[in-house]
């Protein structure tokens, strides 16, 4: 932003003529005649008085048009005009006075001159006055211009300060995404350590008590029958805590995604989460599809993963359907329930700040924006559509 668009409303084309008396010089005389043809038409006209008065060729009141030179300089551009026509008028009136003039009384034709001197410094007072407002415009437009200035400056300096606020902003948001990032890929390493620990530490101790229980159990054939209904609830409930033990620990990572695959593991979660939850989940995939970067993997499994996890807590829907397509350069996965739906004053709060759907919805974006992917919720009183769209890297495309 300049001064001279800030100021436009004010700027010299928007002002009155008579508020831009100093012009320039002109270097062309016919340029300047043109637009300054006011000064020679009075210098014209004061000659041709002149000789009239001067030359005593009429006993006519010649000295009231001294009047007419004048006037016509009011017109001009420049205020002086006006007054060098007037002192001029006002010198060739005296003089024609103090040569006799022939025709009338004296006394008669000293009136005559003096009125014809008073109308034409009225003329003059007329152009003095123009000269003033034009100065009044001219502070008036200075001091604006210069209020406009300071304006500018204080506007430039404000968005510098913002420039430097809005890169400032991002180049945080960027450190948070990369910390996000982290974040999120040290949480599956996690998990998938966790989950190994479990199934080979936990999972085997626990083994490892069913057994012994079920040799002290063949040891003590003769133990009292509370003894071996104690064995035996003791075994059952090792039993259960293994099952238990090993589902968690599938769930935290499953073997399948790095053995054989996102569609196996997509599919072995929607058997398992139908069997626990009582929801029929539905898959659509396609026949062939092969394998996606690691972390691309891990992170359509995820998003699956807590999507049916909003569908069971939140939803009320009995089914669930899963469709994953791969199109040139990215991969769709779509989740669809048919529950109750998002309420509308939540989905009206969204407006891309999906933190505000709770942390589940929070933790899928993070997910997605971190391969720069795109997230959309479609949800009414007949069930919610969760669209996730990830690009794949150049060298998958």
């Amino acid at each position: 932003m300049n001064p001279s668009s800030a100021a436009s409303p004010a700027s010299p084309e928007a002002l009155p003529t008579a508020a831009r008396t100093s012009q320039p010089p002109v270097s062309d005389p016919a340029q300047w005649l043109v637009t300054n043809w006011q000064v020679p038409a009075a210098g014209l006209s004061l000659l041709v008085i002149a000789t009239l008065d001067l030359g005593r060729r009429s006993d006519f009141p010649i000295a009231a048009f001294y009047v007419a030179p004048v006037l016509l300089a009011l017109w001009s551009q420049n205020h002086q005009h006006a007054l060098y026509a007037a002192y001029a008028a006002s010198g060739l009136s005296v003089i024609g006075f103090m040569r006799n003039p022939l025709g009338g009384p004296l006394a008669e034709e000293m009136t005559n001159r003096i009125l014809s001197i008073a109308m034409i410094w009225l003329a003059a007072a007329l152009s003095l006055q123009r000269w003033r407002r034009a100065s009044a415009l001219e502070r008036a437009y200075s001091e604006m211009e210069r209020r406009v200035q300071e304006r500018t400056d204080e506007l430039t300096k404000a968005n510098t300060s913002l420039q430097s606020e809005i890169a400032d902003r991002k180049e945080k948001e960027e450190l948070l995404r990369q910390l996000s990032g982290h974040l999120m890929h040290a949480q599956d390493q996690e998990r998938r350590r966790i989950a190994r620990e479990l199934h080979d530490n936990s999972g085997q101790t626990l083994a490892a008590i069913a057994v012994n229980l079920s040799r002290i159990e063949n040891l003590v054939p003769d133990a009292p029958p509370k003894v071996l209904n104690l064995v035996a609830d003791t075994a059952a409930m090792a039993e259960q805590t293994s099952r238990e033990i090993r589902t968690i620990s599938y769930l935290m990572h499953p073997p399948l995604l790095d053995e054989a695959g996102l569609l196996a593991a997509i599919n072995w979660l929607a058997n398992g989460f139908t069997q626990r939850s009582g929801i029929r989940v539905g898959v659509e995939t396609p026949e062939e599809f092969a394998r996606l970067p690691g972390d691309i993997e891990v992170t359509i499994f995820r998003i699956v993963q807590e999507t049916l996890t909003n569908v069971a807590r939140h939803s009320g829907s009995p089914t669930a359907f899963i469709k994953l397509t791969r199109q040139p350069g990215e991969v769709v996965l779509t989740v669809r329930d048919e529950g109750k739906g998002i309420p509308p004053e939540k989905l009206e709060k969204v407006q891309g700040n999906f933190s505000s759907l709770g942390v589940g919805v929070a933790g899928v974006w993070e997910r997605v924006r971190q391969f720069g992917g795109e997230l959309e919720i479609n949800s009414n009183s007949r069930g919610t559509t969760v669209m996730v769209v990830v690009p794949l890297p150049e060298e998958q495309i």
